[in-house]
Formats: C-alpha cells, structure tokens, sequence
C-alpha cells in the first residue's frame, strides 16, 4: 500500500509551517524570506528550506 503525498505539505519542518500558510502570505504581499519570519518563525532554525520558501514566495 502507497500512501498519497500530503494535501498540504509542510515547507518548514522546524517551524512548522505548511504550504498554504507560505502561499496566503504571498497573496496578502509577502515577497521575502524575512518578511515570511516575523508572522510565521518560517526558516529560523535550520534553515534547509530557504530555497523553497523563496521559490513559492517569487513564483
């Protein structure tokens, strides 16, 4: 038995923080990293998903 990927997969995995938080606050005007911090603790820890987190906000 397979398991289906995630509806919402976490792009964050210290925070936590799923994608869909990462995509709303692009369409309320977060455009970086930093700003994407200071409400939701995204890539304050280990910091392996800065790229993603940059690629969802830019796309």
């Amino acid at each position: 038995m397979t398991s289906s990927p995630p509806q919402d997969p976490l792009v964050c995995l210290c925070a936590p923080v799923p994608e869909s938080v990462v995509l709303a606050a692009r369409a309320s005007g977060v455009r970086d990293v930093p700003a994407l911090r200071r409400p939701t603790a995204a890539s304050t820890g280990w910091g392996d998903c800065l790229t993603d987190l940059e690629e969802l906000l830019n796309e």
